[in-house]
């Protein structure tokens, strides 16, 4: 499965049957494997308002991020994938262990420093006939390519709160026209889903440590790369920029871009 995945081929037979706890030491058997360097974080799936798959466990599943997922560069050309999708998501940096004991919502809070604007490509290529809850986990939820922008510093209080549950968020192209938005009011409470990845973790005997990105999942705005996809139409546009409103102190926006070379 490792190398299909690093050679752009489609994933198939994956139909086997096992508890959850088995597909995640598959899981992290498989992130050994693949060439991608050392875990530098860890990212949230199904717990929005619209899961991608009905069948998803409650609260949804989790995958590794590794350092190699992480571009340099913003530019990624279309044949770097064999399926992929542009993805809008949300991160946070993790500044101190305490979180890994923290119990309040503002506990939790003090054991992160930063939002990290961040966004995507996932490459979901294998057999749908064999798209199983158990695949997605073991194959690391697919990921393949992670672009993050510059951190935004927070605060444990009240107010960072209220801001991280309410901001606003678009996708825009190269001239600036608006793909897509939405309110983080509107889709998941990311200190929700910080606590259930935590929690997630800490059954599976690990920790999170200052310095571990933890991406928390889609908001609700992403796009195909590819022509022929079943998820729609090609995106047409050269750029795909991920922009937060309402968390900078000089209110200009943490932005996140993927350009695409065509």
């Amino acid at each position: 499965m490792a190398d299909d995945f690093v050679n752009l081929r489609m994933l198939t037979g994956f139909v086997h049957e096992m508890p959850l706890a088995e597909a995640y030491r598959w899981q992290d058997a498989m992130v050994k494997i693949l060439p991608m360097g050392e875990v530098v974080g860890y990212k949230t799936g199904g717990h929005d308002p619209n899961p991608p798959n009905p069948n998803f466990p409650p609260g949804g599943i989790r995958a590794h991020l590794l350092a190699g997922m992480f571009r340099d560069s913003a530019s990624i050309r279309v044949d770097e994938t064999a399926a992929g999708f542009l993805e809008a998501d949300f991160a946070f940096r993790v500044g101190d262990a305490s979180i890994n004991s923290a119990e309040t919502d503002l506990e939790i809070l003090a054991g992160l420093d930063a939002v990290v604007p961040f966004a995507e490509i996932p490459d979901r290529y294998y057999d749908p006939e064999t798209a199983t809850v158990n695949r997605m986990i073991v194959s690391n939820m697919i990921s393949r390519w992670a672009f993050a922008g510059d951190p935004v510093p927070i605060e444990a209080t009240e107010e960072w709160l209220t801001r991280l549950r309410s901001f606003d968020y678009a996708v825009l192209d190269e001239n600036d026209t608006v793909i897509q938005e939405g309110s983080m009011a509107e889709w998941y409470d990311p200190i929700a889903a910080v606590r259930w990845l935590r929690d997630q973790l800490r059954d599976s005997g690990k920790e999170l440590a200052p310095g571990h990105l933890l991406s928390l999942g889609n908001v609700g705005i992403m796009r195909q790369i590819h022509e022929g996809s079943p998820r729609g139409p090609a995106y047409a546009s050269d750029q795909f920029r991920l922009e937060y409103y309402g968390l900078t102190d000089d209110g200009g926006p943490a932005t996140v871009t993927i350009n695409i070379a065509r």
